[in-house]
């Protein structure tokens, strides 16, 4: 049964996601608008990307290697798997949660871009998306996977022990935001011009 992320993401707002990790490395005001004042964004790039991860994934069957990895050594592929730890008031999903034989499991993002490369949101996603999976099947999850469709490439991403531990601060950074009144600083200029918020 397929997941709709639009009654997903209206049952947990009250919870940080991983979308808000990748938009508070983005710009923090774009979490004060998603959260703290309710406001849709305008990124009709990212209605593509979703289209274009469908697609993807669809296209799996075909491929003799899944994200990189044998299919031989592939045991489960789980599309949009939705995960959370309440503990912590974190949620998050993946567009793929790989199984290998040896029990390793794998998250993957799919990332429609014509950006290739390892940005800070995209990497604390994936940071993530590990610690959900540490917390839900008690796994040490150790790496993940962003995809690059447009390209056919993907970047293996390291999670370390420290890693978790910073995302756990950014989370509660994250919660800061959301319950003060006041409006978090913006961004680097570059990353304006393509903001959903613009208009605002």
């Amino acid at each position: 049964m397929a997941i709709d992320r639009r009654v997903v993401a209206s049952t947990v707002c009250a919870m940080v996601s991983s979308n808000d990790l990748y938009e508070y490395f983005y710009c923090p005001r774009e979490v004060y608008f998603m959260k703290k004042l309710r406001l849709p964004s305008e990124k009709k790039k990212m209605q593509m990307g979703r289209e274009e991860q469908e697609k993807e994934v669809k296209r799996l069957s075909e491929r003799r290697d899944v994200f990189g990895i044998d299919r031989m050594d592939v045991t489960k592929v789980e599309q949009n798997k939705y995960l959370e730890s309440k503990d912590i008031d974190f949620c998050g999903i993946m567009d793929v949660l790989l199984t290998l034989n040896d029990g390793e499991m794998i998250p993957v993002d799919i990332k429609y871009t014509a950006f290739p490369h390892l940005q800070p949101g995209r990497v604390k996603q994936i940071i993530g998306y590990a610690l959900l999976i540490d917390r839900n099947y008690d796994k040490n999850t150790c790496r993940g996977i962003i995809y690059y469709p447009m390209q056919n490439k993907q970047d293996t991403v390291k999670v370390s022990p420290g890693d978790k531990s910073m995302l756990l601060m950014d989370i509660e950074r994250i919660k800061r935001i959301i319950l003060s009144d006041k409006v978090p600083r913006k961004t680097a200029s570059k990353n304006c011009g393509y903001c959903g918020y613009l208009k605002i």
